[in-house]
């Protein structure tokens, strides 16, 4: 999925990133004015003539724009913390009938909105098709070491020091998938591609080419209990002394593991 900035929101950007990183989704950006539609409707043809399969969100902040976005585009429909949420300038029956993707909103939310967009109602209008949903607020929690549940944040793995960021999020993934299922909206198979099943083994100590911590240079052999290793997308094998040290350079270096939660090795105490 990506994702046009809505605080620094470039067109132009958008269709260069797409065409680089191929994503499934693309939400192509807020349209605050009539004006700005044909602009965004033309980014959308342009990527949808070399990738038709992919979904493309237009993410309309006024009643008249969404009228004025053809119907083969689904609509975003702002939930989170955007500058206008949906609700606030529509009413559910400007999206009945369209495909229409929830953008932000913790899941209870999230569901407060399907209800409202797909119920009923007696005038037999027809429910929107929604397609997607999405919410960052599981790895903003997860910056603080809290995992989200259906009753709220839970902070028990704070003082954890093997449990990373990314199994924070993933911890939080698992109870929204538990959230979506007690509610019935889960599909009963997670589509994946056939006969490919990669396994991946992480890096060990003895992968380390340097023995400096990346982050603040001690001699990762001489701390109590050894050495966190990490594997990036970049190729890097870093080696730090503590889980502080590799936290802090993989945030500030916008780092990102290989291959999940199996990327980073942490020693026992």
């Amino acid at each position: 999925m990506l994702d046009n900035d809505f605080r620094n929101p470039d067109l132009e950007r958008f269709v260069d990133r797409f065409f680089e990183h191929e994503p499934q989704v693309g939400v192509i950006g807020d349209v605050d004015a009539i004006d700005d539609v044909d602009a965004h409707v033309a980014a959308a043809r342009e990527i949808q003539a070399s990738y038709p399969e992919a979904e493309i969100i237009v993410v309309p902040k006024s009643r008249a724009v969404i009228n004025a976005i053809p119907e083969n585009l689904a609509l975003g429909y702002s939930r989170g913390y955007a500058d206008r949420l949906a609700h606030e300038f529509s009413d559910p029956a400007d999206w009945r009938g369209r495909r229409v993707h929830i953008l932000g909103g913790s899941p209870p939310k999230q569901l407060d909105a399907i209800r409202q967009l797909t119920r009923p109602t007696l005038t037999d209008e027809p429910p929107a098709d929604i397609v997607g949903v999405d919410w960052n607020g599981l790895h903003r929690g997860a910056q603080f070491g809290e995992f989200w549940t259906a009753d709220g944040w839970d902070d028990s793995g704070r003082d954890t020091d093997h449990v990373t960021v990314r199994k924070t999020v993933r911890h939080s993934l698992a109870r929204v998938r538990g959230f979506w299922r007690i509610h019935g909206i889960w599909p009963e198979t997670t589509p994946q591609d056939e006969g490919f099943n990669v396994e991946y083994e992480g890096p060990t100590p003895a992968d380390l080419e340097d023995a400096a911590c990346a982050e603040c240079g001690t001699n990762v052999w001489r701390t109590r209990r050894g050495p966190y290793v990490a594997e990036y997308d970049t190729g890097a094998i870093c080696g730090y002394c503590s889980y502080e040290c590799y936290f802090n350079h993989r945030h500030r270096n916008n780092l990102e593991e290989t291959a999940g939660e199996q990327s980073v090795y942490l020693p026992t105490a």
